[in-house]
């Protein structure tokens, strides 16, 4: 049984990262103040920083930091490290968990600390030198990665459209995409056939098929029914921006689709050869 490093250790010894052979002299944090919370990093040894995750977690308004760290991060792992002229334990993860805590948060400002810690404080101790042994694409493709994980889970963005976002993050750092597919496979969970299915936008599906709602009126019934959600996001005015998304249940009509360069929103387009199912199920066909 590995046994964990006591707590009164002297501070010219190694912290130690427990799940790892990660080896590093004691140092103090280097620490960020992000609107009065305090976000510390430390070296893992290997040059990549690492962030304390309750820090992160109270930075990002989460009531139960714990429960929000165990669910949410993939790589914890526990270390000594000096703070206030003693040693403590604390709970740590690397990059990519500390975006997907990003992602997770309902708070409102979440996008601004992505934006700062990116902006701000990744810069910053990567020109200490203390956290430059590895390339620092490598960190930034495996933070932009973790982010596109998050939106997957989150909004279900189409075949199509995560294509295009792995595409520009391959270009964001300078990587070959040739290995990409050249076609995805956009189509309901149910259909056979392993082609795509052709969709079209709301507006011109109710214009094609004659049908008496206008786009807004026929959104709110799809809401109505569970075929799509309301959700919002903050631009970089930190102004409320409302957007559609296709809902598991609307999946079987439709799909969501994605602007690469602005990848936080979705447009619902639906399956043209559905559409009036779709509008007989919520009332607004001709059934």
């Amino acid at each position: 049984m590995q046994t964990q490093p006591q707590i009164n250790t002297p501070t010219n010894v190694a912290t130690r990262f427990v799940n790892s052979e990660n080896v590093s002299r004691i140092k103090p944090v280097t620490p960020f103040d992000f609107h009065g919370f305090p976000v510390r990093v430390i070296d893992d040894g290997n040059g990549e920083p690492w962030f304390i995750a309750k820090d992160i977690a109270e930075a990002l308004g989460y009531a139960n930091t714990s429960k929000a760290i165990n669910a949410h991060c993939k790589a914890i792992n526990t270390c000594h490290t000096e703070m206030g002229g003693q040693v403590r334990a604390v709970q740590i993860i690397p990059e990519r968990d500390m975006y997907r805590l990003v992602m997770k948060s309902k708070l409102p400002a979440a996008e601004q600390f992505e934006e700062w810690v990116v902006g701000q404080v990744l810069p910053t101790i990567r020109k200490t030198g203390a956290y430059t042994a590895q390339p620092t694409n490598n960190s930034k493709i495996v933070g932009e990665l973790a982010i596109l994980e998050c939106f997957d889970r989150l909004l279900k963005p189409a075949p199509s459209s995560k294509m295009l976002m792995l595409a520009k993050i391959a270009a964001n750092n300078g990587l070959d995409a040739k290995f990409l597919p050249g076609y995805a496979v956009d189509a309901a969970p149910d259909a056979a056939g392993g082609s795509s299915m052709p969709t079209k936008s709301l507006t011109a599906l109710i214009k094609e098929n004659s049908i008496a709602s206008t786009a807004a009126a026929f959104n709110v019934c799809l809401e109505k029914h569970g075929y799509l959600k309301y959700l919002q996001r903050k631009n970089s005015k930190q102004e409320l921006v409302w957007f559609w998304c296709v809902t598991d249940k609307g999946m079987t009509y439709g799909k969501n689709l994605t602007n690469p360069q602005s990848p936080r929103e979705t447009q619902p387009h639906w399956y043209v050869d559905r559409f009036l199912e779709l509008a007989d199920l919520i009332g607004k066909g001709g059934k």
